[in-house]
Order: structure tokens, then C-alpha cells, then sequence
């Protein structure tokens, strides 16, 4: 749709300190951000989801939460996705913002947390693993082959600063990549498209970040069948529980010389 970038005329402001008194240039040019567009989500009438995200890719996106939210177990749970046509601006432009789905019966979302009050870290990492349509498969990954997933993620488009979710082999050899300002985003539309394409589970599969693993990164990444998660970044306390209680392989702050492994491999 052409919505990944916005143009906006942004002025710089710079301090010039050389001379004896210091004086403030200004300079206005041409500018880009990173396009942050709402999007409702509608099933006969009844709102499912509304949230911001990154234009693109907005049918895996919508398939990936629904999968992930247990409200459909694959692609043929949806008969229909469309953007609303009702839906548009002042000069009458669809906005591709609102998506009606039709899915099957409705059914029950696997997330403990939406709804709960004081419920325990236990009871939530519990239900969450039990929930999971199965168990993940271990994937055989080589000491070596931790040091390369890093390069998956590192080299980022600077007039699209958006946060990437890689889908990589156990050899780190790239599979798919999708990008969203919001990174459980970017997974959904990752886990979106292996549904689309009847591919979960995805076993042998490692989700690749360059962002903190969240506990909900990590509940998608068991919902899609995936055991492995890479990280150029850092780890939630909660998210490492639920990788070692599912028997997930949780690596973080990846390089390309050192991992710091949280759950799997050697762990205690």
C-alpha cells in the first residue's frame, strides 16, 4: 500500500560552538518516520482487536494474532478477510484500517491474562504451556550456529526503523523476515504467513529478534510450534520462565561472538 513511510518536513536544530560565541543554526529538510496507522479488527459485527501497527501485511498479521490467540487453530477457520469498505476518510479513501474476518465458532482465547485478577506467575505459565496445541519439538542447533543469527537481525533500514521478526533454520540460514514498530507484531505477521501456508507447527524453525523477548513473544513463539528464539537483546523474567517450563531454547543478547543463554542447551 505504500504506507511504510510518512514524509514530514522536520527542522534540525545545531549548536555551532567553535567560535567565541556559540550560535543555533537551523535547518529544515525533508523527513521520513515510520508509518504508525490504527487498525480494528471485526468479526460479524463484534470487535476483536484494535491496536496500532505498521501498514503491510495486515492479512498475516490478522491471522497470526488469531492463531496465536487461540480463536483459530489454521487458515481454513477464516472464511473471509477484507478491509471494510465502509470504512474512509474525508475524501472518501478506503482507509485499510478496519478488517472484517468471518471465522469459524467462536472460541475460547488461550491468553490467561486478559481477563484475570491476581492470577499467580505459576497458574499463568501452566495454563499457557498446557494450552499450546502441542508440545515443541527441540531444535538441534550448533555452538557455532548461535553466533550467526545475530546478522539476521543487525542490519536495520534507517528510513524504516522498524523492529524485525526473522524466521530462521537450525544453520541460521534466513527463511522469513517481517517488520512492525511493534515487535509482537512483526511475530504475528511472521506466524500469519506460516499459517496461511498450512507450516505450523515450525518445528526446526529459530524466531530471530533484534528487540527485548517479551512473555508474549514467547507465548506466540510456543503457539506456532516454534523452540528456539534468538535475541540481539534482552529477556523478560517471565518470558525465560515460560521458555524453561515449555522446554524452549531462549538465547539472548546474541552476537557474533558471545550468547547468553536463558533456557535450554546447558541451563540449570
Amino acid at each position: 500500500m505504500g504506507r511504510i513511510n510518512r514524509s514530514f518536513a522536520v527542522t534540525t536544530l545545531s549548536l555551532d560552538d567553535a567560535s567565541a560565541a556559540a550560535q543555533v543554526f537551523s535547518d529544515t529538510r525533508a523527513g521520513t518516520a515510520a508509518a504508525e496507522e490504527p487498525l480494528q479488527l471485526r468479526s460479524r459485527g463484534v470487535t476483536l482487536l484494535t491496536t496500532t501497527r505498521t501498514p503491510g501485511n495486515d492479512v498475516e498479521l490478522v491471522h497470526g494474532w488469531l492463531f496465536t490467540e487461540g480463536l483459530i487453530r489454521d487458515a481454513s477457520d477464516v472464511a473471509t478477510a477484507r478491509y471494510c469498505a465502509g470504512a474512509v476518510d474525508t475524501g472518501g479513501r478506503n482507509t485499510y484500517n478496519l478488517m472484517d474476518v468471518d471465522i469459524a465458532a467462536p472460541l475460547t482465547p488461550v491468553s490467561p491474562l486478559a481477563d484475570s485478577c491476581g492470577v499467580s506467575r505459576e497458574q499463568t505459565i501452566s495454563e499457557i504451556v498446557h494450552s499450546a496445541p502441542g508440545p515443541v519439538t527441540p531444535v538441534d542447533i550448533s555452538d557455532e550456529a548461535w553466533f550467526r543469527f545475530a546478522d539476521l537481525v543487525v542490519e536495520r533500514n534507517a528510513k524504516a526503523p522498524t523492529r524485525a521478526a526473522v524466521l530462521a533454520t537450525a544453520e541460521a540460514d534466513h527463511v522469513l523476515r517481517r517488520e512492525d514498530l511493534n515487535t509482537s507484531h512483526a511475530v504475528d505477521k511472521l506466524i500469519g504467513s506460516l499459517v496461511l501456508d498450512s507450516a505450523v507447527p515450525a518445528a526446526e524453525r529459530v524466531l530471530v529478534l533484534d528487540t527485548q523477548v517479551t512473555f508474549e513473544i514467547a507465548r506466540k513463539a510456543l503457539m506456532a510450534g516454534i523452540a528456539a528464539i534468538a535475541t540481539t537483546a534482552d529477556a523478560s523474567s517471565l518470558a525465560v520462565e515460560l521458555a524453561r517450563h515449555a522446554g524452549m531454547t531462549l538465547v539472548a543478547h546474541a552476537s557474533g561472538r558471545r550468547v547468553s543463554v536463558y533456557a535450554g542447551l546447558q541451563t540449570p
